[in-house]
């Protein structure tokens, strides 16, 4: 199955901020780490029980990762790089990020996730699906705790309150130039991956273009209440010091928030076909070979001293 990471810090792109609001009563932000019962009220995960499973595997108590927000949606706009696939896919994009604070301000622990998530895909029976990863800045807001804002009242700066990850805005620079890196294809071999797609017969392709410009043109970004832009949508722009939080008061006498800037994981699995019964079995397959691939690196991960 192909696969591809790209990178996405430049001024100008999209960031994700956790947790996110919405103008829609009906749709919110759902702390399922915490609350694994409320993936009920996720009117995707009702619609599709596969990415409700998806969600619930990957928010499983103890499990290094989270999940912030997720779509799904069937599309007959294909891509001229994606029409050896079909004419027509079903797509959903999942936003991923790091439990552990520290390795949510890392850009080498999600630039080295990504990278080793796509050499075990890429090891994947061939079928009619990919998998896209997208690295974005995000904003994690949280309540800034009680002794932080009487120190902060008293002139104090608590330690609490800040993060130094090491990343500045010379390091992103860097990594959106290391955002042209290709595909990762080693020999690896990635154990019990199975649901071979006897349809597929396709040729696999060495790289899969995923630049930026490219997702500028793919209709796999819908309108979303998460997604922000850097340069005039949120209240908290880039400072170059993406672990110093930024505090923000909460209107209505609530608590003051500490917001650190660090980023986050944004994949999307699509399945192809030419016919409408074709997309969607792929990707099932194609979803239930990440989460295999998530949960064995993550494993791997766990096992190293």
């Amino acid at each position: 199955m192909q696969s591809d990471f790209s990178v996405e810090l430049g001024g100008d792109a999209s960031a994700v901020e956790i947790p996110w609001r919405s103008n829609d009563p009906h749709v919110c932000y759902y702390d399922l780490k915490n609350h694994p019962e409320l993936v009920r009220q996720i009117p995707e995960a009702q619609a599709y029980p596969e990415l409700g499973s998806f969600l619930s595997r990957i928010n499983a108590a103890g499990f290094p990762l989270a999940t912030a927000k997720c779509d799904a949606w069937s599309s007959s706009e294909v891509l001229p790089e994606e029409e050896i696939f079909g004419d027509r896919k079903f797509v959903s994009y999942v936003d991923l990020f790091f439990v552990d604070e520290l390795d949510r301000c890392s850009f080498e622990k999600h630039q080295t996730f990504a990278k080793d998530l796509c050499r075990l895909l890429g090891h994947a029976p061939e079928i009619a699906a990919t998998v896209e990863l997208v690295i974005r800045h995000c904003y994690y807001h949280q309540e800034k705790p009680e002794s932080d804002n009487e120190a902060e009242q008293s002139g104090i700066r608590s330690s609490a309150t800040v993060r130094d990850p090491g990343i500045n805005a010379v390091n992103n620079a860097e990594a959106v130039e290391g955002g042209k890196l290709a595909h990762i294809a080693e020999q690896d071999d990635l154990e019990d991956f199975g649901h071979r797609d006897e349809h597929a017969g396709l040729t696999k392709c060495d790289e899969l273009t995923a630049s930026s410009e490219r997702r500028q043109s793919s209709p796999q970004d819908p309108q979303r209440p998460d997604l922000l832009n850097c340069d005039d949508s949120y209240k908290t722009p880039l400072s170059g010091k993406s672990g110093d939080p930024q505090l923000e008061r909460k209107p209505d006498g609530e608590s003051p928030m500490a917001t650190v800037t660090g980023f986050c994981l944004t994949i999307y699995v699509t399945g192809f076909g030419n016919s409408d019964d074709d997309p969607m079995p792929r990707w099932t397959i194609g979803l239930n070979l990440l989460q295999h691939a998530i949960v064995q690196l993550s494993a791997n991960s766990r096992l190293k001293p």
